[in-house]
C-alpha cells in the first residue's frame, strides 16, 4: 500500500512539473536553459505556488524573483508577481509585470484581464478600456468583459458609447434590470425624460408583475413633481400587490409629499404591520418620527400607534421593547418604561446597558426592593463592573442589609479604574453603612476616600462633622468641614443645623444659636431634627421655657433623638 501511494504522487509531482515546463515552453524555446535551470526553475515555481497558497506572500514573492532571474521571459512568472505586488499596493511595478506577461503571451485572456483591472485600479480608464476592447475581439460572447467595458465608458462620462455596450448586452441576454436602470440614469444625465421613462416601462414589460419596476417610474414622476401620472402608477401597484407593505410604504411617502397627511400615516400603518419591509428599516423610520412626537398631541398619539403595531408584529424582538421604552421614558412614563426593559433583560441577559438602564429606573422610583434583586441578576452576568456593585451597595444599605453593602462596595472600589466620580459615590455609602454597623474607623477612612477624590464634597463634609460631633471626636477638625459647607451654601438649613451642633458640642452656644436660628429660618421649622437642636441649644443658654416650646414643637413635626420625649416631660436636656 505505501508503495502504491508513493507511486501516486511521484506521477502527481511529474505532471505538474510537466505542465509547468509545457506552459513556459510555449513562450520560451527549452533549449535557451540548461537541464539545471529547467529543474530549479520548475522546483522553485511550483515552491512559488505553494507559499502562495499557505499565506507566505514574501516568500512566495522571493521565488517568483528567483524564476524571473532564471528565466525572464516566463509570463507565467510575471503574472504571478503582478497578483502578489497588487496586495502590497505597489501597483506601477505590478502594471509593468503583467503588460510584459501580456507582451509574452498575446493571447493568454487571465494576463489581459489582470492588466484591465490594474488599470481600474489605478482610474486608467482610457487603458482598461482599451484592454478590454481588445479582450472582446477574442471573446465577443463574454458578457463580463461588456459590463466593465460599459461602465469604463460611464465612469469616464462617454455616455453614447457606454450605452452602445448596454445595448450590446440587451441584444445578447435580453432585458437586465441592471443595464435598464444604468440606462435610464444616463438617459436624464443627458435631459432625456422620456427616454429614461421608456427604459423603465420597457422593464416593467419584461416583468409586469414586479411592482418594484412600478415603483421605480412612480419616483421618477414624482421626482419630476408629475403627481398626477405618480398616482396612476400607484393605483396600478395595489392592484398587483394590494398587501405589499413596500407598496404601501411608497404610498405612505407619496401622499407626505402631496400634503394628504391622514392618508399618509393610514398608509405607514399598513407599511409597519407588514413583514414585507424589513423591522430595521422600519426602526430608523420610526426614531426619526419620534424625534418631532413633542411637536404635538396628535405626533405623540401617532408615535404610539407605530410602536403598539411594531410590538404586535414583533412581540419577541427586543430592538422594539428597548425602543418603545426610551420613548416611555422621555414621556416619563417610567414605570411601564421599567416594564419594557425587564422584557429585554429576561430575553436578552448578555446587553449590560439594558441593566444599567434599568437600575437607574430603579432608583428614580425608590424600588430599593427591585435594585437590589436585579443588580444581584446582573453581577452574575458582569462580575466585573462597578456600577452594579454601586446599585447593589445602595440598595442594601437602604434596605438595612449593611454587610452586604460593605461586601460589594469594598470590592466595587477595588474594581473602579477610571471613574472617580463612582469610586467616590462607592466610598459615601461605605462610609455611612460602616457607621451603621458601628465600625467608625473605617468609616472615617471611607469618608478620607472621598475627600481624597473631591475635596470640596459637601454631603460627606456635613455627614462626617455631624458623625464626630455625634462622638464628640476631632471637634475641631469637625468644625472646619462643617463650615466649608455652610460657606459654599450659607442657606441650606441642612448643613446650619450641622454646623450648629459641632458648635454644641464644643459649648460655642452663642454661634450655635446664630446657625440654628438661621436653619431655622432657611426651611429647618419643618424638621424635627433641627427643632430639636434649637431646643437644646436655647436650653443652654438659659432659656427653659423657649426650649421647652421647641421641643413639643418638634415631638408635633415627627421623630427628634430617642430622649425627646423626656426632655418635654423631665423639661431638662438629656443626653
Amino acid at each position: 500500500m505505501i508503495k502504491s501511494i508513493s507511486i501516486i504522487v511521484l506521477l502527481l509531482i511529474a505532471a505538474v512539473l510537466s505542465s509547468c515546463s509545457i506552459f513556459r515552453h510555449k513562450e520560451k524555446s527549452e533549449d535557451l536553459l540548461s537541464e539545471r535551470e529547467r529543474y530549479e526553475f520548475n522546483y522553485s515555481f511550483m515552491e512559488a505556488e505553494k507559499q502562495k497558497m499557505l499565506g507566505n506572500f514574501e516568500e512566495a514573492k522571493f521565488l517568483y524573483e528567483k524564476c524571473k532571474k532564471l528565466d525572464p521571459a516566463s509570463a507565467a512568472t510575471l503574472y504571478e508577481l503582478s497578483t502578489l505586488l497588487v496586495q502590497k499596493e505597489d501597483y506601477k511595478t505590478a502594471i509593468e509585470n503583467a503588460k510584459k506577461a501580456v507582451k509574452l503571451n498575446p493571447h493568454n485572456n487571465w494576463y489581459k484581464a489582470m492588466l484591465a483591472v490594474l488599470y481600474k485600479q489605478t482610474n486608467d480608464a482610457n487603458s482598461a478600456i482599451s484592454v478590454y476592447k481588445d479582450l472582446l475581439k477574442e471573446n465577443p460572447d463574454r458578457v463580463d468583459f461588456l459590463y466593465e467595458l460599459a461602465n469604463l465608458y460611464n465612469y469616464i462620462k462617454k455616455y453614447d458609447d457606454a450605452l452602445k455596450a448596454y445595448e450590446n448586452i440587451e441584444d445578447r441576454y435580453g432585458i437586465n434590470e441592471t443595464v435598464t436602470l444604468e440606462k435610464e440614469r444616463i438617459y436624464l444625465v443627458k435631459g432625456n425624460k422620456e427616454k429614461a421613462y421608456d427604459e423603465i416601462r420597457k422593464l416593467i414589460k419584461s416583468n409586469p408583475t414586479e411592482v418594484r419596476y412600478y415603483g421605480i417610474l412612480a419616483e421618477s414622476y414624482v421626482s419630476e413633481g408629475d403627481f398626477d401620472k405618480a398616482r396612476g402608477i400607484y393605483e396600478e401597484m395595489l392592484k398587483i400587490d394590494a398587501h405589499n407593505g413596500l407598496v404601501h410604504l411608497s404610498l405612505s411617502d407619496f401622499y407626505r409629499l402631496t400634503k394628504e397627511y391622514e392618508k399618509s400615516f393610514n398608509e405607514l400603518k399598513i407599511a409597519f404591520a407588514s413583514t414585507d419591509v424589513e423591522i430595521d428599516v422600519k426602526i430608523k423610520m420610526l426614531i426619526t418620527f419620534l424625534n418631532f412626537s413633542n411637536e404635538s398631541a396628535e405626533l405623540k398619539e401617532q408615535s404610539y400607534d407605530l410602536l403598539k403595531i411594531l410590538l404586535t408584529t414583533y412581540p419577541e424582538d427586543t430592538k422594539v421593547h428597548t425602543l418603545y421604552a426610551d420613548f416611555l421614558m422621555k414621556d416619563k412614563k417610567i414605570e411601564e418604561a421599567r416594564e419594557q426593559l425587564r422584557i429585554v433583560a429576561k430575553n436578552e441577559k448578555s446587553k449590560y446597558l439594558i441593566w444599567e438602564q434599568l437600575l437607574i429606573i430603579e432608583g428614580n422610583l425608590n424600588d430599593y426592593s427591585a435594585m437590589f434583586n436585579e443588580s444581584t441578576e446582573a453581577l452574575e452576568y458582569f462580575p466585573s463592573q462597578p456600577v452594579l456593585n454601586y446599585f447593589q451597595g445602595l440598595s442594601a444599605y437602604k434596605l438595612k442589609k449593611y454587610d452586604i453593602a460593605e461586601k460589594t462596595l469594598k470590592y466595587g472600589v477595588e474594581i473602579v479604574t477610571d471613574n472617580p466620580t463612582l469610586k467616590a459615590d462607592m466610598y459615601s455609602i461605605l462610609a455611612d453603612t460602616y457607621n451603621k454597623l458601628g465600625k467608625m474607623k473605617e468609616s472615617d477612612n471611607a469618608m478620607e476616600q472621598v475627600l481624597k477624590i473631591d475635596k470640596s464634597n459637601k454631603i460627606i463634609l456635613n455627614n462626617y462633622s455631624y458623625y464626630l460631633s455625634q462622638r464628640g471626636d476631632s471637634l475641631d477638625k469637625a468644625e472646619r468641614m462643617s463650615l466649608i459647607c455652610v460657606e459654599l451654601e450659607p442657606k441650606s438649613a441642612t448643613y446650619l443645623d450641622t454646623y450648629a451642633w459641632v458648635l454644641y458640642k464644643q459649648n460655642k452656644f452663642e454661634k450655635a444659636l446664630e446657625a440654628i436660628e438661621k436653619a431655622y429660618k432657611y426651611g429647618g421649622s419643618d424638621d424635627a431634627v433641627v427643632v430639636e437642636h434649637y431646643g437644646d441649644i436655647v436650653f443652654k443658654l438659659g432659656q427653659t421655657e423657649r426650649a421647652n416650646e421647641l421641643w413639643n414643637e418638634a415631638s408635633k413635626l415627627g421623630k427628634g433623638s430617642e430622649f425627646l420625649n423626656k426632655k418635654i416631660i423631665q423639661k431638662t436636656i438629656i443626653e
